[in-house]
Formats: structure tokens, C-alpha cells, sequence
């Protein structure tokens, strides 16, 4: 009896979460939540519960809570019937609440419940839910964004290089062969003819600068050959001068896996800025990039002999620093992916694409203009 009165006065005076003590009739396996009789609740039972005592002490769960969820029975017969602690959580349709109850056994037929209101903790998992999806969505739109800059960029890059092409290329060729034509027919003095001279090799160097320039715009053996030509054009542009010695190699009919236009300029804007890396940061002295394709995909990878990515950046983001995370992001809007295996004789990145940039994963095909 003592202790009886210590446990009401310790739990149920001195605890704001709400207490219910019950009887366990000896049918509880036959009668289940009808067998769980209220002998006791605490204050905070009465106003969480929105009860009175004299309607609750004496009466059966079921006539109590008729209509109540069952998990909070439920876990009542658990408890005593494995003689452990049982809890659950859920909504309270009496109480407007979440709740969690943690329901254990006090001897062979008194049983304890505890109840600890959730709901602002379910609200902020909810919320913490919500952010996170509207953080999906913003990360699929700036992967839709970025796939749609480099399309965009490598258009205006191509209108550019036409601008140069035929407007400053012609008009320096044309200037060249003037200049050559007025050196075999004119009779020039030694001072004039030394100065139609520079003036050819000035011209010759001009014209040289504008096609390289155009080729580092939008080189037109990308779309006029296709991304195979290119990437071996640019790797001899890139690595030759710095004395990286380089090979491609290619597998799989290009013509039966013929990628669109813009999966094209992706890659290569890709690949450019993977070869840009091997310069700057991997010390290598060669470097192989092999174009594959296949049936709905093609893949360019790149090889080189360099010091390797640390491993702590390879693992983040499936490779290190911005450039790489930005590739990574690109190549999964368009149902792409990249893949880096490095280690201390070097790095190989694996760039795999689609053949085409399906509507469903773009919202709309995308196209060069």
C-alpha cells in the first residue's frame, strides 16, 4: 500500500505527461482492450485527454475510447503479455496530437501508460521533409539549368565563331592574297619590299590566331565530324604544346550510335575541362580518352598517369573540387553519370551519356540552334 501511495504521489503529482494506471482482467486474451480497466490518471491525463476521472476510474478502455486508434491498447496487451516495455506513435484523433505511448508492465495484472506529445517535433520532421523535397526540386532545376547554359553557350559560341569566320577570316585572307599579288607585281624598293614582307607574315600570324581562336570557340569538325574528331583535335591543341603525350581510341559504330547534337557539345565541353584539369593539377606525361558507343549511350574516358585525386575529395560529390561536382550534376539531368577511380599512377573519369536527351528528363528536347 506504501508504495502504492509513493508511486501516485512521485508520478502522478509530480509528472506533466500523462499517466494511466489499469487493472488487467484475467479474460484480457479473450475480451482484449475490454479486459484493461482505468484505476488511476494523473492531472495531465484529464486535460491532455480532455477527461474526467470520475468518467474514466472504474470504466473499460473500450468504453472509455470506443473509437480511439488501437495501437494505444495494443501496446497495453503487448507489454503485459511479453513483460517488457512496449511503445508507439501516432496521431490522437481525441487529442488533436501526436503522441508517443510507452506502455510497461507493473506486476501480473497492473499494467502503466506514458504518454509524451510529439507534435511539434512530427511538424518539424514534416517540415525538415518538406525542405529537403523543395531541395530536391531546386537541385534537379539547377541541373536542368546548367545542361541548358552549356547548349546555350556552346550556340553562341558557334554564332561567334561564324561572325569571325566569315566576316575578320575572310577579310584577312583577302587581305593576304592582295598583299602576295602586290609583291610579285610590283617593283619595290628593298625598305618596301622588307615592309610587304612583315606586313605578309603579320597578316599569315593574324589568320593563324583567328582560326585558333574560333577553334577554342566552337570547333566545327564537332558537329560537321562529330564528337571523336573533335576530342582528338582538342586534345593535340591542349596537351601537344605542353608536352603531354596523348592517344583516343574509339569503340562501336558512330553512325548506327549516332548521338544528338547536344549530347555532343556536352561531352566535349566535359571533356575539355577534365583535360584542363589533368594540366593544371596531374602532373602527367600522358593521357589515352577513349570514345565508346553502344546501344542508347556513349561514353568518353579519360586516362592519364598523374599523381591521382585525394581520396577524401574523390569521395565527395563523386569527385573533387567544383568543376568535377558541376560535370557530375550536368551529366545526371540528362540520365548521364561519372564515374572517378584514382590512385597514386593516376585517374581515369568515365563521362556516360545518352544517346539522346529524352523529353522526359529535360521537360523538353533539347537542340542546337
Amino acid at each position: 500500500m506504501a508504495e502504492n501511495v509513493f508511486f501516485e504521489k512521485f508520478f502522478f503529482e509530480q509528472t506533466f505527461n500523462p499517466i494511466a494506471l489499469y487493472k488487467i482482467e484475467a479474460d484480457l486474451k479473450e475480451r482484449g482492450a475490454g479486459a484493461i480497466r482505468y484505476i488511476a490518471v494523473n492531472d495531465a491525463y484529464e486535460k491532455v485527454n480532455r477527461v474526467r476521472r470520475e468518467d474514466v476510474i472504474g470504466k473499460s478502455f473500450l468504453e472509455v475510447w470506443p473509437n480511439v486508434e488501437p495501437c494505444w491498447s495494443e501496446i497495453i496487451m503487448r507489454c503485459m503479455k511479453e513483460k517488457r516495455a512496449v511503445h508507439c506513435e501516432n496521431e490522437s484523433i481525441y487529442t488533436e496530437k501526436y503522441l508517443e505511448a510507452i506502455a510497461f508492465p507493473l506486476s501480473e495484472d497492473r499494467a502503466a501508460t506514458i504518454f509524451l506529445d510529439r507534435t511539434e517535433l512530427k511538424k518539424s520532421e514534416e517540415k525538415l521533409k518538406e525542405n529537403q523535397k523543395k531541395l530536391l526540386e531546386y537541385r534537379s532545376l539547377l541541373r536542368e539549368l546548367a545542361t541548358k547554359l552549356t547548349i546555350s553557350e556552346e550556340t553562341t559560341r558557334r554564332e561567334i565563331a561564324t561572325d569571325l569566320h566569315d566576316s575578320i577570316g575572310h577579310s584577312l585572307l583577302s587581305l593576304l592574297l592582295d598583299l602576295r599579288k602586290l609583291k610579285e607585281s610590283a617593283s619595290l624598293t628593298e625598305e618596301a619590299g622588307a615592309t610587304l614582307e612583315n606586313s605578309i607574315h603579320s597578316t599569315e600570324r593574324m589568320i593563324a590566331e583567328s582560326r585558333q581562336l574560333i577553334f577554342e570557340l566552337s570547333p566545327p569538325i564537332l558537329l560537321e565530324v562529330g564528337i571523336t574528331p573533335a576530342i582528338e583535335a582538342l586534345a593535340d591543341n591542349l596537351l601537344t604544346p605542353r608536352g603531354i603525350r596523348w592517344s583516343v581510341s574509339s569503340k562501336g559504330d558512330s553512325k548506327k550510335y549516332s548521338a544528338e547534337d547536344a549530347v555532343c557539345v556536352i561531352l566535349y565541353r566535359m571533356s575539355r575541362e577534365l583535360l584542363v584539369n589533368v594540366i593544371k593539377h596531374s602532373k602527367a606525361a600522358s593521357v589515352h580518352i577513349s570514345v565508346n558507343r553502344g546501344p542508347g549511350r556513349v561514353q568518353v574516358v579519360i586516362e592519364d598517369d598523374g599523381v591521382g585525386i585525394k581520396r577524401e575529395n574523390a569521395a565527395r560529390s563523386g569527385g573533387s573540387g567544383l568543376g568535377l561536382f558541376s560535370i557530375r550534376e550536368r551529366l545526371l539531368h540528362i540520365g548521364g553519370e561519372m564515374q572517378i577511380v584514382s590512385n597514386k599512377s593516376g585517374t581515369t573519369v568515365s563521362l556516360l551519356a545518352p544517346l539522346m536527351i529524352k523529353a522526359a528528363e529535360t521537360g523538353e528536347e533539347e537542340a542546337l540552334i
